[in-house]
């Protein structure tokens, strides 16, 4: 398991876990590259979701303190309770539980995962670049 702390959170987070299956990787550069080797994102509120959202595999929401997030803390930009693009789970038992079912989960929200990543990934196709170009040159003629 990768794990990465919030980009304003760069001291080591994982202690106490030599000679386990879990890599901090929080002082890694680029989150590009880790989402592209990511089977499965489990994240909290993190916009790391929209990146992830293009891969199509399945994400798990960790919101053990939803109700603090979003009427304390920070808030929403979207209705994120309303369709999330995966599970929001509670508890670290709730997060294994979706993990051991994981295809069963990711079926489930489909259509979920789908319109989120219409509405929020249209125009990661492949083809932004040259979109860019085609409308900086047509800028100067």
């Amino acid at each position: 398991m990768l794990v990465r702390a919030h980009q304003k959170m760069r001291e080591a987070m994982v202690t106490g876990v030599a000679d386990s299956r879990i890599i901090d990787v929080t002082p890694y550069p680029d989150i590009a590259d880790l989402l592209l080797i990511t089977d499965v994102l489990i994240t909290d509120y993190s916009s790391v979701m929209f990146d992830f959202a293009v891969t199509g595999r399945p994400m798990l929401f960790f919101t053990y303190d939803l109700e603090r997030y979003r009427d304390k803390l920070r808030g929403f930009y979207l209705d994120f309770e309303a369709e999330p693009p995966g599970p929001l789970l509670r508890t670290s038992d709730d997060v294994i539980d979706s993990l051991r079912v994981l295809d069963d989960v990711s079926r489930s929200y489909r259509a979920a995962y789908d319109a989120f990543a219409a509405r929020f990934c249209s125009l990661d196709d492949g083809h932004a670049a040259a979109r860019t170009v085609d409308w900086l040159l047509s800028q100067s003629a």
